[in-house]
């Protein structure tokens, strides 16, 4: 509308949408009456029809003597800024994670329909209310508390952990993400909690935990820089070093001898790279500082976006089966009898003294040559080989 077109027109009457005009007339009388309104949000019709939202500063104008002689309107089109409000509502009811927000005084003014599915309560029950004081339990309510107010201070947080009560009484484990919650002006008006169910998560983990715990194999873990983070009860027992003993701390720089400090470091540095080894053999020092064999599957661990985050090493103790080979190994090479063996494809892979003695061949010499080949004669060749066969 040009100046022409609307001079001398009732504005509510003429240009203010008839659920509207009522509000509007108020906000022009108390105006009228000396009663000035800040930021009073309301639509105008324009000449083409279309309603465009407006916020209303209504200033009481005055002669040179004081005398109201009218109202004046400072406004602000905010058409667009209330679309991308309603769009950006639409997504947070909509989204499939739980998302809660708070005003600056820690009440309730943002609560989604998945919030509503996982906690129970519909958002006409929550609006309003202190979300810690009503919904946190006693034991985080001053944790969940600090969040806040750091967030209302500027200072966000990720993934943090604590507990919700449902409407039915039942604990839920959520990771919070709390966002600070601005203004057009960039002023803080709150807290916006974008949270995630981790409830199952926790049961697993606690679950898988307890299996470690208590299974009879020593298992062990460690994060990205190689420090201790799993420590088992049969690893304990093995080792010698309680869970408070070996946490945080470097597992090859203090446990591990330093002939195989490098090779497992390197063990370890695969396996926090992707590549898992299975059946490596490297020695432990307990407490007492004894020497004990251990057979390693070095495994990768990975977070739930598949993150690595560091190794776990289940284990096997090999001490007395090392020590009965090694004893084997003697018993072979200092007996009274010429004894070889073979492998899988005819190489030879034993040969005692006493062959050594025998056939005048040194262990070096014959060993992973094929036995019938090389040191049987060609008319029993077939006849041996049937009988390693």
């Amino acid at each position: 509308y040009s100046t022409e077109e609307v001079m001398g027109h009732s504005l509510v009457q003429e240009f203010i949408t008839n659920d509207y005009q009522g509000s509007v007339q108020a906000v022009l009388d108390q105006a009228l009456q000396g009663a000035e309104t800040e930021n009073f949000e309301f639509p105008l019709i324009t000449k083409a029809g279309a309603h465009i939202e407006v916020l209303l500063n209504a200033t009481t104008r005055r002669d040179e003597q004081g005398n109201i002689i009218g109202v004046v309107g400072i406004g602000q089109d905010i058409t667009a800024r209330l679309a991308q409000e309603r769009e950006y509502s639409k997504l947070i009811d909509t989204a499939n994670a739980p998302i809660f927000g708070v005003d600056n005084q820690g009440a309730v003014n943002v609560w989604n329909k998945n919030a509503h599915k996982l906690v129970g309560y519909a958002p006409e029950e929550v609006m309003g209310k202190n979300l810690v004081r009503e919904f946190i339990t006693d034991e985080f309510k001053i944790a969940v508390q600090a969040v806040l107010d750091q967030a209302l201070h500027g200072e966000e947080t990720a993934n943090f952990e604590f507990p919700l009560m449902t409407k039915g009484g039942v604990r839920l484990d959520v990771l919070l993400n709390a966002t600070t919650r601005r203004d057009e002006q960039g002023n803080i008006i709150g807290v916006v909690g974008i949270g995630q169910d981790i409830t199952g998560r926790l049961a697993q983990e606690r679950e898988y935990s307890r299996l470690i715990d208590t299974a009879n194999a020593p298992i062990f873990g460690v994060d990205t820089l190689g420090r201790v983070n799993v420590w088992n009860k049969c690893a304990m027992r093995l080792i010698g070093y309680s869970t408070e003993e070996v946490m945080g701390h470097s597992l090859v720089q203090e446990f591990i001898t330093n002939d195989y400090q490098g090779s497992v470091q390197a063990v370890l540095d695969q396996a926090l790279q992707g590549a898992e080894t299975e059946n490596f053999e490297f020695p432990l020092i307990t407490k007492a500082g004894a020497h004990i064999e251990v057979l390693l599957n070095a495994t990768t661990r990975r977070d739930e976006q598949g993150n690595i985050i560091g190794v776990v090493g289940i284990g096997q103790d090999i001490t007395a089966r090392l020590a009965q080979e090694r004893e084997y190994s003697k018993l072979i090479d200092t007996a009274n009898a010429p004894i070889f063996g073979v492998d899988n494809q005819g190489a030879v892979n034993v040969w005692n003294k006493n062959a050594h003695k025998l056939v005048g061949y040194a262990p070096e010499e014959v060993m992973g040559k094929n036995l019938v080949r090389e040191f049987i004669t060609d008319e029993f060749k077939i006849a041996v080989q049937a009988v390693l066969d």
